[in-house]
């Protein structure tokens, strides 16, 4: 499992090297400004759907009572569950996705609220562009977990790849010519490429389609069950991240662009470790827990965690302390400007401040899933959400895109230390003190790391400078960490 989680990472992480190329283009072509607020603003509000079906959310309701079924009745009736799901979500995905077409300047005014007419105008026009990328992705979503299950993880995974590419390309060769509105073409043609490449691979496992509707199945509607609490959670985070942009969206033109593009990198070590982990042992520990299999379980859980710690708190400590530099490396071209640098890297300082805690609660979410229990990540969900408001509230107008991810931060740790306590007390007797204890080892690597790479002598050339000193801090914590890595390999993380 680890090892299919490595291979997993690296597709990742050459997926979100591109996705720094993307944020790159789109900050010189397009800097942070108000079109750039306009279509950062409508793609939430596309984003915003498109999680409650896609990336994951349907198909970890879906794959343990897949995997049931395939138990009990065969493969056979295990297949009529796959297309009954998939048929049903194209139906309610093609109804959102006109719906959103149809209403999107009310969807604008609510969750957005710009009050200039030239950026509500053009997040209007991009987000009816945008509005098929949905019913791409919700389609998607299932066929990726179907794939997943069967730990065909090279093509699932490597749609990222496509969705970066396709942006790019789109950015380069219409960028110039259609502005900011070539981006939401590239956006909804992304999503298509992303359903049309696993294709092949999904009917190699299936053979072929079929028209069923069976929605009398005891599967179906175990799975439309315990959904509910699914989405609502979802709704809960997408609401979240909506609150957020609404009070950015009241600052200064170009803060709601500087907390999407210190986001991007922020999202870069959860993207790369975090989820591709979770994409991964998701399909085994719902295998081990219909077998109950509890001790694989726990075990599985256990080494997630620490290997995540292991990968995420050197990311969090050089995000933390490089932010300006790191800002600076990848965007500051074009017209994205000194002061755009100064307020994104501020914005990053204090996103990472949460990003062990996010990390993790991808696993910890998924691992009250494979018990069927949603009941308790959703409300710790609102825990995190009622305390990122208040604090927004509170913070916004004063310490302005500072205060907004010191919130998201708190948030953040509040809802990981709510499901951790859950998980321990409910499913699995988490040991403490040997986790604390690798954190702490992690914690102290990643400082002397980060101290010794700050005495590596300049050489005059600042990007050169500054990616020298990463190297050198990643070499550092890996030196550190090197005996452990040759004796013990993977069960360094036991």
């Amino acid at each position: 499992m680890f090892k299919s989680s490595v291979m997993v990472m690296i597709i990742n992480m050459l997926s979100r090297i591109l996705g720094l190329v993307r944020e790159m283009l789109i900050a010189s072509f397009f800097g942070a400004t108000g079109m750039t607020d306009a279509y950062f603003g409508a793609f939430k509000i596309s984003n915003f759907f498109t999680q409650l079906l896609g990336e994951g959310a349907l198909g970890s309701v879906f794959i343990p009572l897949y995997n049931e079924k395939r138990e009990l009745e065969g493969k056979e009736k295990a297949n009529d569950l796959i297309f009954s799901v998939l048929n049903l979500v194209f139906v309610f995905s093609t109804t959102v996705s006109i719906l959103m077409i149809l209403f999107s300047k009310y969807m604008l005014i609510i969750f957005v609220g710009f009050k200039d007419a030239a950026r509500f105008e053009a997040a209007d026009r991009l987000l009816k562009i945008m509005a098929f990328y949905f019913l791409f992705i919700s389609l998607s979503g299932i066929v990726s977990a179907v794939l997943n299950n069967f730990k065909k993880f090279l093509i699932s995974t490597s749609t990222a790849l496509v969705f970066n590419i396709t942006i790019i390309s789109g950015v380069l060769l219409f960028g110039k010519k259609y502005g900011i509105y070539g981006l939401g073409f590239s956006v909804l043609l992304s999503g298509l490429f992303q359903l049309l490449m696993q294709l092949p691979e999904f009917f190699l496992i299936v053979k072929k389609y079929k028209l069923v509707f069976d929605i009398k199945d005891k599967y179906i509607r175990e799975m439309f069950l315990l959904m509910i609490p699914t989405l609502i959670g979802i709704f809960g985070y997408q609401i979240n991240e909506m609150v957020d942009t609404r009070f950015a969206a009241m600052l200064d033109a170009g803060t709601v662009s500087a907390l999407s593009y210190a986001s991007r990198l922020y999202l870069l070590p959860i993207g790369v470790f975090a989820i591709s982990l979770s994409v991964v042992i998701f399909p085994s520990l719902s295998k081990a827990a219909v077998k109950k299999e509890y001790g694989v379980v726990k075990d599985q859980i256990e080494r997630g965690m620490n290997m995540l710690a292991f990968f995420v708190i050197p990311s969090q400590i050089a995000l933390m302390f490089y932010s300006k530099e790191i800002i600076a490396l990848i965007y500051e071209r074009g017209t994205f400007n000194s002061q755009s640098v100064l307020i994104t890297s501020q914005a990053l300082t204090f996103y990472s401040l949460g990003l062990l805690f996010y990390s993790t609660i991808h696993l910890l979410t998924r691992s009250h899933y494979v018990f069927k229990d949603r009941k308790r990540p959703v409300m710790s969900s609102f825990v995190g959400i009622g305390i990122n408001v208040v604090l927004d509230i509170i913070l916004y107008k004063q310490y302005k895109h500072m205060g907004l991810t010191f919130a998201t931060s708190t948030a953040a740790m509040v809802n990981y230390m709510i499901l951790l306590y859950s998980l321990n007390k409910n499913y699995i007797k988490i040991n403490f003190k040997k986790y604390i204890k690798f954190i702490v080892i992690t914690l102290i690597f990643s400082a002397l790391a980060y101290v010794i790479s700050t005495y590596v002598p300049e050489i005059g050339n600042f990007r050169l400078d500054i990616i020298i000193k990463l190297a050198v801090f990643a070499l550092i914590y890996l030196l550190f960490w090197s005996r452990s890595i040759i004796k013990k390999r993977i069960n360094m993380f036991g």
